[in-house]
């Protein structure tokens, strides 16, 4: 499929292609690296530092430090989230599209071309 549906006023970019098995590839290759940076994420938050840690001298700043790491694990893991759903459309829409091609196909070949 090389073109836009119609209506959608946006067009494809010259040379644009798209393949069942290049989406499902992206799709399997974004679910993945959202995987695993989500198992790095879970280790983001609470912060594992106490406002001792700081030293007498900088624990006025833990409770930003500490919020700030709570407000980075929290997007961290919507963006996880987010890019799972996203590879989830990607692979449903791989799907789709295998399927409208294989009834193409059969259709084609039942009327004889």
């Amino acid at each position: 499929m090389n073109t836009s549906p119609a209506g959608s006023g946006v067009n494809a970019p010259s040379g644009y292609r798209t393949s069942t098995d290049g989406m499902s590839s992206a799709a399997r290759t974004i679910n993945d690296t959202a995987e695993d940076a989500q198992q790095e994420v879970k280790d983001l938050k609470p912060a594992k530092v106490t406002d001792k840690d700081f030293g007498t001298k900088h624990t006025q700043w833990f409770g930003d430090f500490s919020k700030a790491v709570e407000a980075l694990g929290t997007g961290s893991d919507a963006m996880c989230a987010n890019l799972t759903a996203f590879a989830g459309q990607i692979s449903g829409a791989s799907a789709r599209y295998a399927a409208t091609d294989q009834q193409n196909s059969q259709n084609l070949s039942q009327s004889g071309r």
